[in-house]
């Protein structure tokens, strides 16, 4: 009776589920097997290409492993122009630099997003659900109107893919390949809902 009230609740929580996920099944599971995924690492380099709206960016995107869980990421032209410096520390972020062209409140929480799904810094483990389609798990996670799913192997060892969500529609979808010291080798990032895609090749040194 238990778990068929959690699955009742879930589902009714994730209304989104029954429109983009109606043929997932609950589990009784919480999200915590998806901290086994949570980026490890102290410093990593991406060659990075940037499409927003008809502009061009390209260069390398520097992420950096700092005491107390917190992160500094930084994006560079290829003449070592500094486009942008973050902060992510465990739900809390700062802007320590950012250009004219990029400081706008909409693309600073969008990148905050974006970059936001790969370091997992903003989750609650604990108010995760985990739902199953054969043998891929959906950590499913809910913030307001919207809905981030992480997918996963039944066995939480890959990544596959993020998935933000409405409860009509995809928003963001945030493709990885495997693992390599600590975070994904390549990942692209594909805006549904309008032309920015971020596209991340890492550089091995």
């Amino acid at each position: 009776m238990r778990s068929l009230a959690l699955s009742s609740l879930l589902l009714a929580c994730l209304g989104c589920g029954r429109v983009l996920y109606q043929d997932l099944t609950p589990t009784t599971a919480d999200a915590s097997a998806l901290q086994r995924l949570k980026p490890s690492f102290i410093t990593t380099l991406y060659r990075t290409e940037i499409e927003v709206v008809g502009k061009h960016l390209s260069g390398l995107l520097f992420f950096k492993s700092l005491p107390n869980n917190t992160f500094r990421v930084v994006f560079t032209n290829e003449m070592g122009l500094n486009l942008f410096d973050f902060e992510f520390s465990e739900r809390d972020f700062k802007v320590i630099h950012c250009i004219e062209q990029l400081n706008k409140k909409p693309v600073i929480n969008q990148l905050r997003k974006d970059i936001g799904f790969l370091l997992m810094t903003e989750l609650d483990f604990g108010k995760g659900r985990e739902l199953r389609k054969g043998e891929v798990s959906y950590f499913a996670f809910a913030a307001g109107k919207e809905f981030t799913y992480y997918i996963t192997d039944t066995g939480v060892n890959q990544l596959y893919r993020i998935e933000n969500t409405t409860a009509k529609r995809k928003k963001v979808v945030v493709s990885v390949t495997r693992l390599v010291q600590g975070m994904p080798d390549s990942v692209f990032v594909d805006h549904k809902l309008f032309d920015f895609t971020i596209s991340l090749k890492q550089i091995i040194r």
